[in-house]
């Protein structure tokens, strides 16, 4: 199932749409990717050595594919800045499964490179309540200019004690949020982001946003 699963996400850019630049095409590529198996170290299996060290807050749990990864208070796993994981003016996908049953006091940060203000940008995958929907999946990406662009899923609540499969994708129009196969759109036009920030999973750097729950495959393509 594992060997399945990894074959699966490393030929992402032969399955997903292909993004195209002035009449040429550029597959995507997998930058990172966590498979959530081991402990204190994050292991990124795509070969770029993007590994991540958990605070003892993150335990093994059953994942979504073998074992995962559960988030208490104080859990979070910090990858360091990399070049590789600033997407410029490219495509990039964020994806992650994720389970968790009580819904955020304020919002759960699920995984993200910078901080609103951050120099270069930033972009980030949440939970974010809204009026009507306690725990929505959320996607926000800004550029190097402050411009802004987020949308979120909609209304249903993902606090069920459920696996569900979030993907955040920014192209050159557009950001998208999908969440177990079905996406939401808006149209945006962003510039450049490249910050020398690390990533963050399960709270924001430096504390806040404490994320509760289990979270597992999770990975980054740029392209």
């Amino acid at each position: 199932m594992r060997r399945a699963l990894r074959s699966a996400v490393l030929l992402a850019g032969a399955l997903f749409p292909v993004v195209l630049y002035t009449g040429t095409a550029e597959a995507a590529t997998v930058r990172a990717l966590w498979h959530m198996d081991s402990l204190p170290t994050m292991t990124d299996s795509s070969g770029n050595g993007n590994n991540g060290k958990a605070t003892s807050a993150v335990t093994l749990v059953a994942g979504f594919s073998g074992k995962g990864y559960h988030f208490s208070k104080g859990g979070v796993v910090t990858v360091p800045d990399s070049n590789t994981l600033d997407p410029g003016t490219a495509t990039i996908r964020i994806t992650a499964h994720v389970r968790f049953t009580n819904p955020p006091g304020g919002d759960y940060d699920l995984i993200r490179k910078g901080l609103a203000g951050t120099k270069g940008g930033d972009w980030k995958m949440e939970i974010l309540p809204t009026s009507g929907n306690p725990a929505p999946a959320y996607c926000l990406f800004q550029d190097a200019n402050g411009k802004t662009a987020h949308v979120s899923s909609g209304s249903v609540s993902l606090a069920n004690g459920a696996w569900h499969t979030i993907v955040c994708t920014k192209t050159s129009s557009s950001v998208t949020v999908t969440v177990d196969g079905t996406a939401r759109s808006v149209s945006a036009r962003l510039g450049s982001i490249s910050n020398a920030q690390p990533i963050a999973l399960g709270q924001k750097p430096g504390g806040g946003d404490q994320y509760i729950g289990d979270m597992d495959e999770v990975s980054i393509s740029i392209g």
